[in-house]
């Protein structure tokens, strides 16, 4: 049987989603090749491709099987993608968080999706295509199909055994991010599953067990993508790549010793940072981190469950400066329970913390956290371009022309600003991301417009 791995194209001219590598899909795909398995992947995102070019890509491949990945943001996307796939494959498979965290309900939002792969798929994928191949009508643990009950299948311990992404199937040319500080990007993952609490996080895949790669494994990955494919700068894509200090500093003195020559960004917690490890992981490249400081208002923050302080985020982002690293907070506006003042507080804490970028979103109820997942249908509706889905119902109190009206006043305020702007500019040029920066942009002044 031969597989076809899929990323949709954009859901519209709106869709500014980035062109990131589909790493869960490299992953799925190195996985079913060292199982011997035909497998190809098409990114159409990455690729540009429109919803009818996509459509006779598939044809003109006719695979056995379609694999799609969701997280609940883009499942609508997904479902149309499987309704295009529908007439050129004989059977439809879903992974990822959306399916993890719904389970059979899928099958009622989607019909045209034959089986679910629930949780981190490198083992349950490749099983499910071999028991195909041989008629076997038995389920191997963590697939579902309509009507079958599922045998769970727990995360795997041994990250380190995993099949490389098969990155040589993607479009890595095409690949860009706009706060890379080099051109030629792409992803990485060195752990998996996340020990925190946060309200607002969906741990229905990666589980809360923290689960890392030897840092010599994740060295010899990063030495191969920037020899293979070029590779100038490295999005670190785990929930909490800072999590184990000494970990960090092995990686970053194997990076040292064996001198390769690459930047990267990672994501952190400000609980957690060292003005030793920090000027280290600047030394081995790391321009960038990413923190989820979510509000300037401490009781916005134990309702969101973060096991932070203010205190935390400011001494974070002064150390983070202070390496000569760029900083990038993650803000949730609206929480429950605050008012307008209080938004405007988180938006004026962005500032005084010194992060270099801000990513300001609202709260939503996704399937497999700890919210209510009535909300996410009945809560308001405000728009945000940077927000992934179509239409993203809000858990708030206030009231969603109110919110909508300081989600702009937030991004205006921030970045409207001769410095930003500056730097925003550096960025584009270095990352070579013109194209996606004028995609933004013209998403952008829209939104405002409106």
């Amino acid at each position: 049987m031969n597989v076809l791995l899929v990323r949709p194209p954009r859901r519209d001219s709106k869709d500014i989603s980035l062109k990131v590598p589909p790493i869960g899909l490299a992953y799925i795909a190195g996985s079913l090749r060292e199982a011997g398995i035909a497998v190809d992947v098409l990114d159409a995102l990455g690729l540009d491709l429109s919803w009818d070019a996509f459509g006779q890509a598939v044809r003109t491949l006719r695979p056995d099987v379609v694999g799609i990945g969701a997280m609940t943001p883009t499942a609508d996307i997904a479902a149309r993608a499987a309704r295009v796939c529908r007439p050129y494959t004989d059977r439809i498979v879903l992974g990822g968080p959306h399916p993890t965290a719904v389970g059979a309900k899928v099958f009622e939002e989607m019909p045209d999706v034959d089986a679910l792969v629930l949780g981190e798929g490198e083992q349950s994928f490749p099983e499910l295509i071999q028991a195909w191949g041989r008629g076997d009508t038995a389920l191997p643990p963590g697939v579902c199909i309509r009507g079958e009950e599922v045998s769970p299948r727990s995360p795997p311990s041994d990250v380190d055994g995993l099949a490389w992404p098969a990155r040589d199937l993607l479009p890595n040319a095409r690949y860009r991010y706009l706060l890379a500080s080099r051109s030629r990007f792409t992803t990485m993952i060195t752990s998996r599953g996340c020990p925190f609490r946060c309200s607002f996080c969906d741990r229905s895949v990666g589980g809360r067990r923290w689960r890392a790669r030897s840092a010599e494994s994740v060295v010899d990955e990063l030495e191969h993508v920037v020899d293979r494919f070029g590779v100038g700068f490295i999005s670190f894509y785990d929930d909490n790549f800072t999590f184990k200090p000494s970990r960090v500093a092995e990686i970053c003195e194997l990076i040292l010793s064996r001198g390769i020559d690459v930047e990267w960004k990672c994501e952190g917690r400000v609980d957690n940072t060292d003005p030793e490890l920090l000027r280290l992981m600047r030394a081995a490249g790391c321009r960038l981190i990413a923190f989820g400081v979510e509000s300037g208002n401490e009781a916005s923050l134990r309702r969101l469950r973060k096991d932070i302080e203010l205190g935390e985020s400011r001494r974070a982002f002064a150390q983070t400066r202070e390496a000569g690293i760029r900083s990038l907070a993650y803000m949730i506006l609206g929480v429950p329970g605050e008012t307008a003042n209080e938004v405007r507080k988180s938006c004026a804490f962005a500032r005084e913390i010194g992060a270099d970028y801000v990513q300001f979103s609202t709260l939503a109820a996704y399937p497999g956290t700890s919210l209510d997942p009535q909300q996410l249908t009945d809560g308001p509706t405000v728009s945000n371009p940077f927000d992934t889905d179509a239409s993203r119902s809000t858990v708030t109190d206030i009231p969603p022309e109110v919110l909508a009206s300081l989600m702009q006043e937030a991004w205006r305020g921030f970045y409207l600003r001769p410095r930003p702007m500056a730097r925003f500019v550096r960025d584009v040029w270095r990352s070579g991301s013109y194209r996606e920066a004028g995609r933004i942009g013209r998403a952008v002044a829209g939104w405002a417009a409106s």
